[in-house]
């Protein structure tokens, strides 16, 4: 989230009366840059403390995990975090207040004076190793003192339906806003014949190595679910702390879980966190450039591309694998690699429909508001083809050389000429 502009005007009013009431409000001012429908406000309580206010309406076209019952879900997921894991409780933030109207939902929790750990990658290279250490350190809390808490064996088909059918799930609402991309036709690429998402979930589904690697044999306590780097704030050793519980000697805090209640493949968090690097970020900031070649072919490409982000990328799933509690993963599911890269994909594909369930108002070149939102969906739609495509057409083992994987976002065809957007 980004820190509210000095000059931007106070839009207490949009804060449900019940939660000003409560927190004892006296400003507010709505912060942009996520990945949510929600409306996100950083406000001052009555005490000067600064507050983190979310509130979701709910609304037609929101996808699942942007709905207003996982969204519902978010404090009661928090607050178990608290409750059973005292471990891992310091790392994570405490709720100020929840509350629920009948087409709305809302909670709060303190202001995070930190940023997220990809601040770390402007430093050329010490500042990638910065960024690999913080990730090591990370995910060893997290897997010590959180997914290692519980497990249960995974149910039969449950890799094939959180990834695939997920996908399958969100296709309507693409086709609505995209129409024939998502038609069934096979498309072109960046000079590459790519299937459409129907035919890569047939072959998905078809496979009976994809269908084993998607497979994870346990689940784990439910630490998060959408554990993009935004949602992962470094803060100084000496920060100061708060009467909301922060803990002054923790260094970094998990905030804005997915709002699952049932154990959950810890991949799936990697997998955000490997996102945020190839795409996720990029794509919020600056959109894509989206064109088409001589073919009738599609071009896209970031428009502010982050070689950092990209090198740190490729060094992900190694980097994980020395994590005790992934190292550990790998005895009982050696697959889990592979599984990182497809979720990876999936994530992509998904996400593009996430795109269209988003409100945040969002300016690129050409675009803005709904367009700016097709424009984020088409290109990380295009971008998931290729993912998922080079993934099933590949070599069969991926994740030996996931760098040589991930290369097929930065492959430039060109010359195109821009692309009308769709709608």
């Amino acid at each position: 989230m980004t820190e509210p502009d000095a000059r931007s005007r106070d839009v207490l009013e949009q804060v449900p009366e019940g939660v000003r009431d409560a927190l004892g409000l006296r400003r507010a001012r709505e912060l942009t840059g996520g990945g949510t429908p929600a409306r996100v406000y950083r406000c001052e309580d009555g005490d000067g403390d600064a507050v983190v206010v979310k509130v979701l309406r709910a609304g037609a076209g929101a996808v699942d995990g942007h709905d207003l019952g996982s969204f519902l879900r978010k404090p009661a997921q928090i607050a178990r975090i608290h409750r059973e894991l005292p471990a891992l409780s310091p790392y994570y933030v405490p709720l100020v207040g929840h509350w629920q109207g009948p087409d709305w939902g809302a909670y709060a929790m303190p202001w995070i004076d930190g940023a997220s750990p990809v601040t770390l990658l402007r430093d050329g290279d010490p500042g990638r190793q910065r960024f690999l250490a913080a990730l090591r350190s990370v995910f060893g809390i997290l897997g010590t003192h959180g997914y290692s808490a519980s497990s249960v064996p995974a149910p039969p088909g449950h890799g094939l339906g959180t990834h695939a059918g997920r996908l399958a799930r969100r296709l309507p609402l693409l086709t609505e806003h995209l129409g024939p991309l998502t038609d069934g036709t096979d498309l072109r690429v960046n000079g590459r014949p790519v299937p459409s998402a129907h035919e890569l979930l047939r072959r998905t589904a078809a496979r009976e190595d994809v269908l084993a690697a998607l497979q994870p044999p346990r689940l784990y306590f439910p630490v998060h679910g959408d554990l993009n780097l935004g949602n992962l704030m470094l803060r100084a050793a000496d920060a100061p702390g708060s009467r909301h519980g922060l803990d002054p000697d923790r260094q970094f805090t998990v905030v804005d879980p997915r709002g699952i209640d049932e154990h959950w493949d810890p991949v799936y968090d990697a997998a955000k966190a490997l996102f945020s690097l190839t795409l996720f970020d990029a794509a919020m900031t600056g959109g894509f450039e989206i064109g088409r070649d001589a073919t009738g072919g599609y071009d896209v490409r970031l428009r502010r591309p982050v070689p950092a982000h990209s090198a740190a990328a490729a060094e992900v799933p190694a980097t994980l694998a020395t994590v005790g509690f992934f190292r550990r993963l790998g005895h009982g599911d050696p697959l889990w690699l592979r599984r990182l890269l497809y979720a990876h994909a999936f994530h992509v594909l998904a996400e593009a429909a996430c795109r269209l369930s988003d409100r945040t108002v969002r300016t690129f070149p050409g675009a803005t508001g709904p367009a700016a939102r097709r424009e984020l969906a088409l290109g990380l739609h295009l971008s998931g083809l290729l993912l998922l495509d080079d993934l099933l057409s590949g070599p069969a083992e991926p994740e030996a050389d996931p760098a040589a994987h991930l290369a097929c976002l930065a492959t430039v065809h060109g010359p195109a000429t821009a692309c009308p957007l769709p709608g």
